[in-house]
């Protein structure tokens, strides 16, 4: 609710892994608490049966239409398909993994609204503080190779004092934010002035 007040445009709900998953309860608890499950995005681990059950119950019961994918993204098919936005993860860990989107991509049964591009890191996936060298990103827009790819939105390592610069280098479609913003040593606990100051620093 605090970072929704802050003026974020979504949430995460983390289904997937590490000290931020939450629970299918917790999931409902909050977006009972948030009041809009359109502002919600859950993240989902391509790779589970329980994931699949899960999302699929965030989406029928709690009204949740964007998912944010790691894993193998032809088993996409396994999650709602009418109404529902995804966005797949790919994590960058060299200039040369930019230039292989185009062909992840058409494994996907249902259309990528937009891709996030993440920090490859080997301490897990997302939430790690790892950032990406911008440079490999501007340097892929100029020779026109993520011009047929759908928006990008940027993550990893992203903080109230880098983001602009982040932002003004790549011209993403949106940022993600997780660590970022969290009570220092606290995974998953979230602090609200940081949460406040990203949103500022972001120009909202």
């Amino acid at each position: 609710m605090a970072a929704l007040e802050a003026g974020a445009d979504f949430i995460g709900l983390n289904l997937f892994a590490g000290p931020r998953k939450i629970t299918v309860l917790q999931a409902a608890e909050i977006l009972a608490g948030v009041g809009d499950a359109g502002a919600a995005v859950a993240l989902v681990d391509l790779s589970t049966a329980d994931d699949f059950a899960a999302a699929n119950q965030l989406a029928q019961e709690y009204g949740v239409r964007t998912f944010q994918l790691y894993g193998d993204l032809a088993n996409v098919r396994c999650l709602p398909g009418a109404d529902v936005h995804y966005w797949p993860v790919f994590r960058i860990a060299q200039r040369a993994d930019l230039r292989s989107l185009t062909a992840a991509l058409p494994q996907m049964p249902f259309p990528a609204g937009a891709i996030l591009l993440d920090a490859y890191s080997p301490r897990g996936h997302g939430g790690t503080g790892e950032q990406i060298d911008l440079s490999w990103i501007s340097e892929a827009q100029k020779a026109d190779e993520l011009r047929t790819l759908p928006p990008i939105i940027l993550a990893g390592g992203l903080t109230a004092e880098n983001v602009a610069h982040a932002i003004n280098t790549v011209h993403p479609a949106a940022v993600d934010v997780s660590s970022g913003v969290e009570v220092a040593g606290q995974p998953g606990i979230k602090d609200h002035a940081r949460m406040r100051a990203f949103i500022k620093a972001v120009g909202l």
